[in-house]
C-alpha cells in the first residue's frame, strides 16, 4: 500500500498572523463601538443638559371686565366662563361655577396679568334688569373684576410642535404614578430598559412575525421622542437601548419623568402636533392639568399607546375601553379607591371640541397679529421662546361676526335661490376711538386657516369711497351739507375721452340737490360733478392719505370707487370718520412678555389728526342720513343714530358696507371668489351681515356735535331749502356755517332774519 502523506501542520507564523488580524479587527470594533457610545453620550448630555423645548408664543384675547351696570345676562356670562374651560360644579374649586336663579358663583383661576398676578379669587355676581346689579370679590363688594384672558392661539414653528411646559410641582401625583403603573412599572429601579418587558415584547414579535416594539420603558420612549425616527429596525432598537442606559445613568428619575411628561406626543390638531400633558389637557378638555379628574387623566395616559388608534374624537369607543383598562390598573395598584374607580368608569369622555380647539382659534385675526409682531420680533423667537402676547381681540365680538356671516349668507342664498355655500364674506371690526381691532373674519368657514379676505382680498369698493370726495369738498371751505350740486347727466368732454359714462343706480337724474342728499342717496352724477369741481387730483391725494396707500391714479371713475381695496384698507379710511378726523394705526397687540412674565414691549395708543374735525363732522351727519333716508334705510338700526355707507361694484360683483356707532366700526364685504355677479347691492348683502353683528353689540348713537363756526339748521332733505315749523318737506337738521345763505322752501316763509338774508343773497 502506498504510504499516506502526513498533513503538514500550519505554520506557526500563519497562525500568528490570523490571530493578529482578528485581534486588530476586534480592537477596531471595540474602539468603534466605544467611540460611537461616546458620541451618543455626548449627544445625550449636550442635548438634555441644555434642553430648551420649543415653546410657541401664547396669544391671548382681551379679558372680559365685569362691573355693576354691565349689560349681561346669566346665559351670556356662562358662555364666557365656558370659553375659559369653566364647568358647573363646586363653585369653591377653581375653574367651576354654580348658578342659583339670577346669581352666579365661581372661583376664578390664578392668572398673571401684564400688570401683576391675581390669586385664585371667589366671586359672586347678581343680575337684575339685564345687567350686573351687584358684584362681590372675596366676599366684599367690588367695582371691577377681570376674568382671565382667553387663549386664542399660538405661533408654533414650521415642524408644528406645540406644548405647555409643566413643572414637577404642577404635575398631579396620579399622572406621574399612573404613567409608571401603565407604561413602566419598574421605572424607579431599572437602568433605562426592562429585561422582562423586552422578553415579553420579543415573544410577541416572534408570534406576530414583525417588530411590534413593545416593552419600551418611559426612558426608551423619551429617547425615541427626543433623538430617533420611527423606523422599526434592529439597529435602531439597539441604539435606543444604548441611549436609554446612558440617559438613565446621567440623570435623576424625577428629571426623566418630567421630561417625558412635557415631551410625549399625544395627538394632532391639523398641522399642529400636541406634545406633553400640559397642552394635551387643554386640547382634549380645555382646562389646566391640575383640574383633571381620574377619568380624564386615565384617558390621556390611554392615548399614549397610539394617539391615532386611540383618538377619542374619531374612535370614542376604542378610547373609552383603553381608558377603563388604565383606570382598572390604577385601582389595582391603589392609586384610586374602589369608589373613585366605579365613578370614573361611568363618566363619559367629556371632551371639548369645536372650531376653537387647540391653537387655531382665530386664524384670520392671528394673521394680523403676526404682521404687527413681525416688525419687532423674529419668527423663530415667536415659535420657541414661550412669549405671552396680549391682544385686542374681543371673543364676544368675534363670535357675533362669525355667526352673522354664517347665518346671513345661508339666508341670502336661500331667499335669492343662489348656489348654496358659495357666497363668501369678510368682516373686520375695530374700536372707533383707539383703532384696536376686536374681530377679523377672513371667510365663511370660522376658524379655517385659509385665504384671509379681510386682509388680502382687494376688490372694487364702489360707492364706499364716496365720502372721501365729500370730505375733500368740505375741507376746501367752499361747500357745506346744504350746498347745491346738479345731479344731471355729464357730457363726454366733462369726464374725459375714454368713453366712461356714469349714471345713477335708478338711471334717473334728480336735478339740483343738496350735498347731504347727494351722499345720503349715493347719487353718482352729483358726486362726479362735485369731484370735478373740487379737483380729481386733489381727491386722489386725499384718498391715499385716508386709506394709507400711495396716491391712486386720478381718473374720474375713481370718485365712484373704481379702485381695488381690501376691507382692512377701508377700515382705515372709515376709522378717520368714526374718530372725528384722527388716524390710528390698525392695532392688534397690546403687550408682549417673555416666559418669566417680564415685559418685552408695549404698544400704546397712537393718534394723528389727518382731517379737519368740522369737515369730518359734516361727513358723519351725512352718513347718519344714509341710514335714515338713503341706501342704508333698510337696516333695523337705521333710526338709532348709527352712521354708514353702502357700496356696490359694477355688475353687482361686490357688496360692501361700512358702518359705525359710538363704539364699534365694522367693514363688511360679500361676494364670490371668482368675481361672479352676486345679484346683491351693498344694502341687500353686506348691510345684512352688519345688521346681524350689531344685533349682538346693541349699537349706541354716534355723538354728533356742532363744529366751531357752525349752527344747526333744519333744511329740506330733497332741496336743501330752509324749513320752519310744519311747513312740509322732508326735514333734516344739519350743521351749516354761520351766515351761510339758504333758499327758503316755498310756503315756509321763515323768520325775519332768514327773509332778510335771502333778499340780500338773491
Amino acid at each position: 500500500m502506498p504510504r499516506k502523506r502526513k498533513r503538514k501542520a500550519p505554520r506557526s507564523g500563519a497562525k500568528r498572523t490570523l490571530l493578529g488580524t482578528l485581534f486588530v479587527f476586534g480592537c477596531f470594533v471595540v474602539a468603534a463601538a466605544t467611540g460611537y457610545v461616546l458620541y451618543l453620550n455626548h449627544l445625550i448630555t449636550s442635548t438634555f443638559d441644555g434642553r430648551r423645548w420649543s415653546v410657541p408664543a401664547r396669544v391671548y384675547a382681551q379679558p372680559l371686565e365685569l362691573y355693576p351696570g354691565l349689560a349681561l345676562e346669566i346665559p351670556s356670562l356662562e358662555i364666557e366662563l365656558k370659553r375659559l374651560g369653566y364647568r358647573r360644579g363646586d363653585a369653591a374649586a377653581p375653574g367651576n361655577y354654580a348658578i342659583n336663579g339670577n346669581e352666579l358663583r365661581t372661583t376664578l383661576r390664578a392668572f398673571t396679568f401684564n400688570d401683576g398676578p391675581r390669586p385664585e379669587t371667589p366671586i359672586r355676581i347678581r343680575i337684575a334688569d339685564h345687567a350686573i346689579d351687584t358684584l362681590y370679590k372675596d366676599g366684599e363688594p367690588s367695582g371691577l373684576v377681570r376674568l382671565e384672558p382667553p387663549l386664542i392661539g399660538s405661533f408654533f414653528a414650521a415642524h408644528g410642535e406645540d406644548r405647555i411646559i409643566i413643572t414637577p410641582e404642577e404635575t398631579p401625583r396620579l399622572l406621574s404614578e399612573g404613567l409608571k403603573v401603565v407604561e413602566d412599572r419598574n421605572f424607579d429601579t431599572h437602568v433605562g430598559f426592562d429585561v422582562k418587558a423586552i422578553i415579553r415584547a420579543a415573544v410577541t414579535d416572534v408570534r406576530s412575525g414583525e417588530l411590534a416594539q413593545g416593552g419600551s420603558t418611559l426612558t426608551q420612549q423619551l429617547v425615541k421622542s427626543y433623538f430617533l425616527d420611527n423606523r422599526r429596525t434592529l439597529l435602531r432598537k439597539l441604539k435606543e437601548l444604548t441611549m436609554a442606559v446612558l440617559l438613565d445613568a446621567h440623570y435623576e428619575k424625577a428629571d426623566l419623568l418630567n421630561a417625558y411628561i412635557n415631551e410625549i406626543y399625544l395627538g394632532q390638531d391639523g398641522e399642529r402636533a400636541i406634545h406633553g400633558f400640559g397642552l394635551g389637557s387643554q386640547f382634549y378638555f380645555n382646562k389646566p392639568l391640575s383640574e383633571l379628574n381620574p377619568a380624564e387623566i386615565a384617558l390621556l395616559i390611554a392615548v399614549i399607546r397610539g394617539p391615532s388608534y386611540y383618538n377619542p374624537f374619531t374612535h370614542p369607543e376604542r378610547a373609552r375601553a383603553r381608558r377603563d383598562l388604565v383606570l382598572g390598573q390604577m385601582a389595582e395598584f391603589g392609586l384610586i379607591t374602589a369608589d373613585e374607580h366605579t365613578k370614573a368608569i361611568h363618566q363619559p369622555l367629556a371632551l371639548t371640541r369645536s372650531a376653537r380647539q387647540g391653537g387655531g382659534y382665530y386664524p384670520a385675526f392671528l394673521d394680523l397679529v403676526r404682521e404687527q409682531l413681525g416688525h419687532d420680533y423674529d419668527a423663530t423667537e415667536l415659535a420657541s421662546r414661550g412669549y405671552r402676547v396680549f391682544t385686542t381681540l374681543e371673543p364676544r365680538v368675534q363670535d357675533a361676526a362669525e355667526q352673522s356671516v354664517a347665518t346671513t349668507l345661508d339666508r341670502i342664498e336661500a331667499d335669492r335661490k343662489l348656489p348654496r355655500g358659495e357666497l363668501e364674506s369678510a368682516v373686520i371690526v375695530s374700536n372707533t376711538q383707539t383703532g384696536e381691532v376686536s374681530a377679523v373674519v377672513g371667510g365663511r368657514r370660522a376658524g379655517f386657516q385659509g385665504f384671509n379676505r379681510a386682509l388680502y382680498a382687494r376688490r372694487p369698493v364702489g360707492s364706499l369711497l364716496k365720502p372721501a370726495v365729500y370730505l375733500t369738498a368740505f375741507e376746501s371751505g367752499s361747500y357745506n351739507l346744504a350746498s347745491i350740486v346738479d345731479d344731471a347727466p355729464l357730457l363726454p368732454t366733462e369726464v374725459g375721452k375714454d368713453g366712461w359714462s356714469p349714471h345713477n343706480f335708478d338711471n334717473e337724474a334728480h336735478g339740483p340737490v343738496p350735498l347731504v342728499r347727494a351722499l345720503g342717496d349715493s347719487l353718482n352724477l352729483a358726486t362726479v360733478r362735485l369731484g370735478l369741481a373740487v379737483g380729481i387730483d386733489r381727491i386722489a391725494t386725499r384718498i391715499g392719505t385716508l386709506v394709507g396707500i400711495d396716491k391712486p391714479p386720478a381718473f374720474p371713475s375713481l370718485m365712484l370707487g373704481a379702485i381695488d381695496l381690501s376691507p382692512l384698507e377701508m377700515l382705515r379710511m372709515y376709522g378717520v370718520f368714526a374718530s372725528g378726523g384722527f388716524a390710528t394705526p390698525t392695532k392688534t397687540v397690546l403687550s408682549v412678555e417673555d416666559e418669566s412674565g417680564a415685559p418685552l414691549g408695549s404698544y400704546p395708543l397712537q393718534m394723528q389728526q389727518v382731517a379737519a374735525p368740522a369737515a369730518v363732522t359734516q361727513v358723519d351727519y351725512a352718513l347718519t342720513q344714509v341710514m335714515q333716508r338713503g341706501t342704508g334705510r333698510g337696516s333695523r338700526f337705521a333710526m338709532q343714530g348709527v352712521a354708514g355707507k353702502t357700496g356696490t361694484s359694477d355688475d353687482f360683483r361686490d357688496s360692501w358696507f361700512a358702518g359705525f356707532d359710538a363704539t364699534h366700526l365694522a367693514v363688511v364685504w360679500v361676494g364670490y371668489d371668482d368675481n361672479r355677479d352676486t345679484k346683491l347691492t351693498g344694502s341687500s348683502g353686506a348691510l345684512q351681515v352688519w345688521d346681524g353683528l350689531m344685533a349682538t353689540l346693541h349699537p349706541s348713537p354716534v355723538a354728533l356735535g356742532t363744529p366751531t363756526g357752525f349752527e344747526l339748521r333744519t333744511v329740506d332733505y330733497a332741496t336743501g331749502a330752509a324749513l320752519q315749523g310744519d311747513c312740509g318737506g322732508e326735514p333734516v337738521t344739519i350743521p351749516i356755517p354761520y351766515n351761510a345763505p339758504l333758499p327758503i322752501e316755498a310756503g315756509c316763509g321763515g323768520n325775519l332774519f332768514d327773509r332778510i338774508r335771502h333778499w340780500f343773497n338773491d
